[in-house]
Formats: C-alpha cells, structure tokens, sequence
C-alpha cells in the first residue's frame, strides 16, 4: 500500500514543494524506486531527491528494467514534476522516453498516476515571472493536453499537495480496514487472489493458477479476452462489496 514508483522529468517549477510534499510521505513509512530523466537529473538536485525520499534505487535516464516490467509492480506512480514535453507525449500516447513509457503504460494498466502540474500548466504564476507571455491559443492547447490526461485517468494535483492527493488515491484503492482485511477479503478462501485495477485484461489474469477465485474492485472493468480466459480455466471472478 506505501510504496511508489516515481518519475521526475525535468521541471524545475515548484521543486521544493515536491520535494516537500515527497519527505511527508517518507516521514509516513512511504518507499520508493526513483526514475529521473536526464533532462530531470540536469535540472533537479539529484542528492537532495535521494536525501528526502531513501529510494531503494534511483535510476537516471534509463531504469533497471522495461517500463512494462515496472509498472506491473506498482499500483500508484507519482509524478512530482511534469514538463510540457511529458504532458503533450502522453496525451499523444507516444512513449518516446522512459519517463513517458512508464507514465502511459501505468494509465493503459489503469494504475493510480498522480502528477504534479505546476511546470506543465500555463497559467502557473512561476511562468510569468520567467518571463513567459503566451498566446491564447497556445494556453489552450496546453491545457487541453491537461484535460486529456485527466480523461485518461491521471490525477492532477499541485506541487504542494502530492502527498494528499498521493494518499486519496491509496485510500481509493485500499479502503479503510485494508491492513487488517475488510468485510469483503477477510472470509476469502485460501485459493483466492486480488488483483488491483480499474481495468482487468487477459495479461493480468494470466498470473493466476485454474481454479482460482480471483478478486477485484467493485467497479472493475472485465475485459473480454479475461472473461473468456476465466470460463476456459475455470476461474471465478469476483468483485468486492
């Protein structure tokens, strides 16, 4: 439940209230596997990262595995800062970098990706005093590649509040009792296996022996190619109460 897969691309705006909002979360037993982009590791203060957050590794430019491989391990990926790059790449669904693969792969998995938009909103007042004046139209694309990514299931949250958007998002998740085993998982039988998601496809259910029961969020979308997976092997889906 408290761990995190975290990907800083290169923003610099409102760094240190990530950066604070990051050790809030550390302070609360949170872990971490850090992936900073090579641009991030240009502009950001890499040793002050690894200070705050006690990542059990931190990557530059390229992670110790495939962005697939990675996000399978994680339900929440945490995003503290978000370039105009990254924003306009994924809502184009191109996972031309790292960064961005492992962003759009953690979305098309239906994961919990919260991003911190303050360097990739044009109507942060950081912009302004950079000197930026831009043309009505272009704020309106920018924030249109917000927009989509809210669509895609992205929470978007400020710099000085990932960590409480970082948390609704586990609790979301995890109800309250989860720790300790809720109404609905405490009485499951020996055989059974939660798998966590909003969208459960045939590649998750794969991991599961025949037989099995195999529980998931109430409002869990079964795609086709997994129920037919489950009637061929036999197994029951079941989604909470």
């Amino acid at each position: 439940m408290k761990q995190a897969l975290v990907v800083y691309t290169g923003s610099n705006i409102s760094a240190p209230e990530a950066l604070e909002s990051m050790r809030r979360l550390r302070a609360e037993g949170y872990t971490f596997r850090v992936l900073l982009s090579q641009s991030a590791a240009g502009v950001l203060d890499v040793e002050a990262i690894r200070a705050a957050l006690e990542p059990e590794e931190l990557w530059i430019g390229t992670p110790g595995d495939t962005p697939e491989a990675l996000t399978k391990q994680y339900d929440t990926i945490i995003v503290p800062a978000t370039t105009v790059r990254t924003a306009a790449h994924v809502a184009a669904c191109m996972a031309d970098t790292p960064a961005a693969a492992v962003i759009l792969d953690g979305l098309m998995r239906g994961k919990d990706v919260i991003l911190a938009t303050d360097g990739c909103c044009p109507d942060h007042s950081e912009r302004a005093r950079w000197g930026f004046c831009m043309a009505e139209p272009l704020k309106q694309t920018l924030r249109g590649n917000l927009e989509t990514l809210r669509s895609y299931g992205a929470r978007l949250t400020s710099a000085n509040r990932l960590d409480q958007a970082t948390k609704r998002a586990i609790a979301a998740r995890f109800p309250a009792g989860a720790a300790g085993g809720n109404a609905s998982t405490q009485h499951q039988p020996a055989n059974s296996i939660r798998l966590n998601g909003r969208v459960i496809g045939g590649q998750q259910l794969a991991g599961c022996p025949s037989g099995s029961t195999v529980w998931v969020e109430p409002h869990a979308l079964i795609t086709q190619l997994a129920a037919d997976d489950a009637r061929r092997r036999g197994i029951t889906i079941r989604k909470e109460t």
